[in-house]
């Protein structure tokens, strides 16, 4: 009896490169390991790609994809600026809990390539918060402030997560305590909204 063996797309091989940047980093991603571990031979993977660098050039793409079609998913389904704040300050504390692709890239920053993914996703972000506090009704010097202190909250999580798992654990207290400082108008006093 014939196996039916489903042919890989390059998503496929991307994605395999990604678990293997979040278990090992950028060294990990190297053609033979990945094909063993999707169970294929080396010639799949030239099928789609011709060289490593390619695949870390889709992967790192594939990546930033997600990253912001999740962070716009949840944004989009709030039109209330404090519960979309509230919403995005959740996943990125339960992101922060698990073993993560951007915890190890950027561990990996060093590297151009991530580098500017990096930028990119953080930029962003970064444009979502910022515009997600002119709507809570902060000045535009306030609301990046905030937004820039809400995102270094998020990477300081990522590391506590590597470093300090156990401090993650009373994550109800600790979105409602980020929530409450980063959304304390008292202190805006900028004339120039």
């Amino acid at each position: 009896m014939a196996r039916l063996v489903r042919r890989l797309e390059a998503e496929d091989w991307e994605r395999a490169a990604l678990q293997a940047i979040s278990d090992g980093g950028l060294a990990a991603v190297a053609v033979e390991p990945l094909a063993r571990r999707l169970g294929v031979t080396k010639g799949s993977f030239y099928a789609h790609f011709s060289d490593r660098e390619e695949l870390m050039v889709a992967a790192l793409r594939r990546w930033e994809q997600v990253h912001i079609d999740s962070f716009t998913a949840v944004a989009d389904r709030f039109q209330d600026p404090a519960e979309r704040l509230k919403a995005l300050i959740e996943l990125a504390t339960s992101a922060a809990r698990g073993h993560t692709v951007i915890s190890r890239l950027l561990l990996e920053s060093d590297d151009p390539r991530v580098r500017a993914a990096l930028r990119r996703i953080t930029e962003f972000r970064l444009a979502h918060l910022d515009a997600t506090f002119r709507e809570l009704g902060m000045s535009r010097g306030m609301a990046a402030h905030r937004a820039t202190i809400a995102y270094a909250a998020y990477i300081g999580l990522l590391q506590l997560a590597r470093e300090a798992p156990e401090r993650l654990t009373a994550e109800r207290a600790l979105v409602r305590e980020l929530l409450q400082a980063l959304t304390d108008i008292r202190g805006d006093t900028n004339p120039h909204r």
